[in-house]
């Protein structure tokens, strides 16, 4: 189960990273305002990302049929779950690389990635995996949307 929600939030990553050049804010102040309200909420620090689950849990009570074995859960069982524990430190991890690097786009680091280690892209290449992330929204947001989950 952890795989399926922990693929659910890459997708929405990535769709956030494509959606970041339609915003009327620039993306440089997404970043900025986005990491400066999180500062009560560090990584490795206490159990926020739990602490996030129990909020969730108990004031949007409809979205726990996503979390197969924890449809009828409250904050208590969330306080009581290794499984919440684990899950909570990943959307807080996903939710704080995606503030700190939203004035950057993904498909430039993960092009960057690939030369890192020694492969020289063409501008046919780069203009290819260009399309690859734009398609890939797409498919993503539509994706989202068909199972009623939140889209861009």
């Amino acid at each position: 189960m952890l795989s399926q929600q922990t693929a659910l939030w890459t997708t929405f990553l990535i769709a956030c990273f494509s959606a970041a050049q339609t915003l009327a804010m620039a993306p440089a102040d997404v970043r900025k305002h986005t990491m400066d309200s999180l500062a009560n909420v560090p990584l490795m620090k206490q159990h926020h990302g739990r602490d996030f689950y129990k909020f969730f849990f108990t004031t949007h009570p409809e979205h726990r049929k996503y979390y197969k074995g924890a449809e009828n859960y409250n904050a208590d069982d969330v306080e009581k779950s290794e499984r919440f524990d684990r899950l909570g430190h990943a959307i807080l991890l996903h939710v704080h690389v995606l503030a700190n690097t939203f004035d950057n786009e993904f498909w430039g680091y993960w092009k960057a990635f690939l030369e890192s280690k020694g492969t020289t892209l063409s501008a046919e290449q780069k203009e290819a995996w260009d399309t690859l992330g734009k398609l890939f929204n797409e498919e993503a947001q539509a994706q989202l949307t068909k199972h009623g989950l939140p889209h861009v």
